[in-house]
């Protein structure tokens, strides 16, 4: 055998060896996070509520003070959102922040043990005549990383149609856990990859479709003003509402106690002018940007919303 074929075979073999390696280490890298998560939901079912959300807070000091992760990128985006604070004004909606996303996340574990009924007393929905007005049609439901998006999903699912479009999480496993509440009360789960047909099959159907639709969304967004700034921005919501001539509502909720949410709807009036779905785009993150600006501690600061230029800057 020729020196040079065998060289080949040894950088071949080794090359995938190394990928089987690495498979092999994802796979249990995934699965430890798995039961990682598994046992600390245990322990909040156990905990119940209240102390979950003790525990949260505690959670969210250590991560502010000892595992800044994101933190400058958090800080950065508050800084460029509201450049008139100091930078102790900053640091102390930067620390509720923290407070607000490890409640959040403790309260998206404990939502398999919560009742309808719970749900219905935790949650109140302000203006409910929005969904009903669009009860003949369907709509879709523009929402946002805001508060506990979660929770807002299932108290609308109770009392209508809703389906989620999602993003699949690298690790399957912890996927299905934190899809086991959607699926429990009811929500449909169209996968982000190919939603088109879905999408507009569920609206056929009169059904409410939700879409986040407050991170950068690369070159295929559309670019319109987030904070004075203009960003990458999905515009599938304003695409769909145009084919299935179906109103865009943005939902956002708030936390006001550990136990009390509130949900505000909001109707978005269809532009009239040339440019439809850049204006339609503008005007749901608009009044995104409204309940930023009302309740700052509650949106995800730690995502890089402006990531994606424009090609001409």
């Amino acid at each position: 055998m020729p020196a040079k074929s065998h060289k080949f075979k040894e950088k071949f073999s080794g090359q995938v060896y190394f990928s089987l390696t690495m498979s092999k280490l994802k796979r249990l890298k995934h699965l430890i996070e798995y039961f990682a998560l598994l046992l600390f939901r245990l322990k909040l079912f156990l905990l119940g509520w209240r102390v979950s959300h003790l525990l949260a807070k505690f959670l969210a000091s250590v991560g502010y003070h000892a595992v800044p992760i994101r933190k400058k990128v958090a800080r950065t985006n508050l800084t460029r959102a509201f450049p008139e604070l100091t930078s102790n004004q900053i640091n102390k909606i930067l620390f509720r922040t923290y407070q607000q996303f490890a409640q959040t996340f403790v309260e998206i574990l404990l939502l398999p043990k919560l009742s309808a009924e719970k749900i219905r007393q935790m949650v109140t929905i302000t203006n409910p005549g929005v969904l009903e007005e669009a009860r003949a049609t369907g709509a879709i439901l523009v929402g946002a990383h805001f508060g506990n998006w979660e929770l807002m999903g299932i108290r609308l699912a109770l009392d209508y149609p809703v389906d989620f479009v999602i993003g699949q999480q690298e690790n399957i496993r912890a996927d299905e856990l934190l899809n086991l509440p959607r699926k429990i009360f009811g929500i449909g789960l169209i996968p982000l990859k190919n939603a088109l047909r879905q999408v507009i099959g569920s609206l056929k159907d009169k059904r409410y479709v939700a879409i986040l639709a407050d991170q950068d969304a690369h070159e295929n967004g559309e670019f319109v003003p987030f904070f004075g700034q203009l960003a990458s921005t999905p515009k599938g919501p304003a695409v769909f509402a145009r084919h299935s001539q179906v109103p865009i509502i943005v939902g956002t909720i708030i936390r006001e106690r550990p136990d009390k949410f509130r949900i505000f709807l909001d109707r978005i009036t269809p532009p009239t002018g040339d440019n439809f779905i850049q204006e339609y785009t503008a005007a749901y993150t608009q009044k995104i940007e409204y309940y930023c600006r009302q309740y700052p501690d509650h949106w995800f600061w730690f995502h890089r919303r402006w990531k994606t230029r424009p090609a001409n800057t």
